[in-house]
């Protein structure tokens, strides 16, 4: 954006003085508020599983996201994304609105663990200096996770290079809008069959050249018909109606060609976590594995079974030219708001004046704050009474922010 449109963006802005003005412009739409969030906070302390599953879905792919783009690795970054949940489970009679929202609360946890792993990995490097016989087997994983994320890395270019436009548009709105193949469909405007053709034909180019890249024959075709192959492959792209999943589950379970068919496809679903796109989704379900943990320490505890209803969530919507925003809670009593803002290339946000602290978590892209350049992962923290003369990204990008809506525009 140049300087002319820049300053024309700015005057514009200006003429609503503070963000809330902005944000709030058309008041006819509903906003989540602050006290929803504390009160499934509060249900969640009283053992409610129910309340911490709507809160997971509302926050784990915010979460597993910057958690990645901290550690560099799917893997652990699952890991620890469970971990934070567990702790929100744990924990949640804790939290004190008076210290800050429900969101900025659960993004700090989520940083703290992140760097807590990321330094616990780096001692372990540097243990593993030593001599071998010192050291616990089972210390000697590194190297085997450092290959499997660099062959993950590699699926992933792949797939990005092998696939056609329409095979990666429908893999890429059933992966990462988490919807079914027939959700899918509808979106795209396109037949259900289609769809599954196409997720079908991506997958197995897929696998294939998975195959060629661990110098493994080719993958052969499979005997099972196109439907047998269809179900198998939506199932690992989580795509599937819920009425369907248990049906593919007891087929998987009695069907060695598809058990085969699994072990292949599984390596490079994993790889879509770090699929090119702002907010990620992790390669398999972690609620099953966190409802499991919880129960485990149960005596006699099922794990949760989570409703079959799909949550719906805040829509994006753009407040300035090239500005768009995610508002997941609103905070009336004390002026401020917790968001998901994209910027698109070469866009700036507004220069402005704190009227409270700022919270700000980058996930994706760059992000220039007058003389500092944040990058995934990174974490700014504003005072009251600070001004950012001038917030800008050369290109594009997406974080959360926790700020005041009385933040005056410069």
């Amino acid at each position: 954006m140049g300087a002319a449109d820049r300053m024309a963006q700015n005057r514009q802005l200006s003429d609503t003085k503070t963000l809330g003005d902005i944000l709030y412009a058309d008041t006819n739409k509903i906003r989540v508020c602050e006290n929803e969030w504390v009160g499934l906070l509060r249900t969640i302390a009283d053992g409610d599983q129910n309340a911490l599953h709507s809160l997971f879905q509302k926050m784990h792919r915010i979460v597993f996201t910057l958690i990645l783009r901290i550690i560099a690795s799917p893997e652990k970054a699952e890991e620890v994304t469970i971990g934070v949940f567990h702790d929100v489970w744990r924990k949640a009679a804790t939290y004190d609105p008076a210290h800050g929202s429900v969101v900025g609360w659960i993004m700090t946890q989520a940083r703290c663990r992140a760097i807590d792993r990321l330094r616990f990995d780096q001692r372990k490097k540097r243990l593993n200096t030593y001599p071998q016989s010192l050291l616990p087997t089972t210390d000697m994983v590194a190297p085997q996770q450092a290959a499997l994320f660099e062959d993950e890395t590699h699926l992933l270019a792949i797939a990005l290079e092998v696939l056609t436009p329409k095979e990666r548009q429908v893999i890429e709105t059933c992966f990462l809008s988490e919807l079914t193949y027939e959700e899918a469909a509808a979106k795209l405007n396109q037949p259900p069959g289609t769809v599954k053709t196409r997720i079908r034909s991506g997958l197995r180019k897929l696998r294939n050249a998975a195959a060629n890249l661990n110098g493994a024959m080719k993958a052969k075709q499979a005997t099972h018909t196109g439907e047998h192959l269809d179900f198998v492959f939506l199932y690992a792209l989580q795509a599937l109606p819920p009425r369907s999943i248990s049906i593919v589950e007891d087929q998987i379970s009695t069907c060695k060609g598809c058990q085969q068919e699994m072990k292949m496809v599984r390596p490079i679903v994993r790889s879509f976590a770090g699929w090119p796109t702002d907010i990620l989704r992790p390669a398999e379900s972690l609620w099953g594995r966190l409802a499991k943990r919880i129960a485990d320490e149960k005596i006699a505890t099922q794990p949760f079974v989570v409703p079959l209803e799909a949550p719906v969530g805040p829509q994006w919507e753009q407040v300035a030219p090239g500005i768009n925003v995610q508002i997941l809670a609103r905070n009336i009593e004390n002026d401020s708001v917790s968001m998901l803002v994209r910027l698109d290339p070469r866009t700036d946000y507004p220069g402005h004046t704190h009227a409270g602290v700022g919270e700000l978590h980058l996930l994706h892209g760059t992000l220039k704050v007058d003389d500092r350049t944040l990058y995934p992962g990174d974490f700014i923290h504003a005072e009251a009474g600070t001004v950012d003369h001038r917030v800008w990204s050369e290109t594009g990008c997406t974080c959360v922010l926790m700020t005041s809506t009385k933040d005056v525009i410069a």
